[in-house]
């Protein structure tokens, strides 16, 4: 008696490339307590799927019902008492052939493998898919060198969204949070960031970007010239110039360099407002810092701190300003109501 009197081909077509059911698995397993030569013609089946084992093991994406139908419709054309016979060459490099007269079921497996191996090979010649990476940090900063050779050093709590390969003539990121880029020269590639809905473009150059949820993009060049849109609005910054989006509208304001403190670890402070030196000291040493008399927000401080530990730096802004540090928890309090 015959296989195909017996038992769909494709479902054992399933059951070789593990993709049957429970159910599936169960009728196949009962047919083949029935009789040996069930086991035995199912052996000649297990030989050829096995020669795909590889081809299973990556990701291509094997259609086992299609490639019965489409083997089972050339198939019946072929004369029941043919001598049609296939080789497969398996892993021993041996050539064993195949009658369909003694074994069509046989035949058909071999088929089929074929059928697959040719899918296979019009898969692998597709090209691969461009990837989406991300890099994210908490309670850290890191460097990140992007694919084109371009630097990235992310503040604390960011994430940068960037693909495995940069196509088209693009080189685009997203970002969310805080980073200081480093572009790497391609006049014919801009590089382009997307902050919150800001769109920042460069050539090459170096510059920050500060785009935290509910909080102004903010734009620092440190080098070369960058371009800012938002909406209609835009707008050309050159190196030491700054800008912030607010709703629709981008502007310029003045820069603050100390605000890359985080990644430089140096702040230079020249007759700058207390209030503002304790904004950038809390940004780039990620301490919670406050003044307990808002007196001393006025005064000004001109000072020049170069990576010092942040015990030495609140010490020299208090002896400095005639003022006292206080810790509660995790909050540094300078506590006075003098700037002598």
């Amino acid at each position: 008696m015959n296989i195909h009197d017996q038992i769909p081909e494709e479902l054992l077509a399933r059951y070789l490339a593990r993709t049957a059911s429970e159910a599936e698995i169960q009728q196949v397993e009962d047919w083949l307590a029935i009789s040996e030569t069930h086991v035995q013609e199912f052996e000649g089946y297990k030989i050829i799927w096995q020669q795909t084992e590889k081809m299973q093991q990556g990701k291509f994406p094997v259609n086992t019902d299609l490639a019965w139908k489409k083997v089972k419709s050339k198939m019946d054309a072929i004369p029941s008492g043919s001598d049609a016979s296939i080789k497969i060459r398996n892993l021993n490099n041996a050539s064993p052939v195949i009658t369909n007269k003694r074994k069509p079921v046989i035949f058909w497996a071999a088929a089929v493998i074929a059928a697959l191996m040719m899918s296979y090979g019009w898969y692998m010649m597709q090209p691969a898919a461009n990837k989406s990476l991300q890099v994210a940090t908490i309670e850290n900063t890191r460097e990140e060198i992007l694919p084109d050779g371009s630097k990235v050093f992310l503040n604390y709590n960011s994430s940068l969204t960037y693909p495995e390969h940069f196509e088209g003539t693009e080189r685009k990121v997203v970002l969310k949070g805080e980073a200081f880029f480093d572009v790497r020269p391609d006049a014919a590639h801009p590089f382009v960031i997307d902050a919150n809905g800001t769109e920042v473009k460069v050539l090459g150059t170096s510059f920050n970007v500060k785009a935290y949820a509910k909080e102004p993009v903010r734009v620092d060049v440190e080098t070369g010239k960058v371009s800012v849109t938002k909406g209609e609005t835009n707008i050309k910054l050159s190196e030491g110039e700054s800008a912030i989006v607010a709703k629709d509208t981008v502007r310029s304001i003045l820069p603050d360099l100390n605000k890359m403190g985080y990644r430089t670890q140096v702040y230079d402070f020249v007759a700058t407002d207390l209030e503002d030196v304790v904004s950038s000291i809390r940004n780039g040493y990620h301490i919670d810092l406050r003044l307990s008399d808002e007196k001393t927000a006025q005064c000004r401080l001109t000072i020049r701190f170069e990576k010092e530990p942040v015990d030495a730096t609140l010490g020299v802004i208090a002896e400095t300003m005639n003022l006292k540090i206080r810790k509660e928890g995790n909050i540094y309090w300078l506590d006075g109501n003098s700037c002598q």
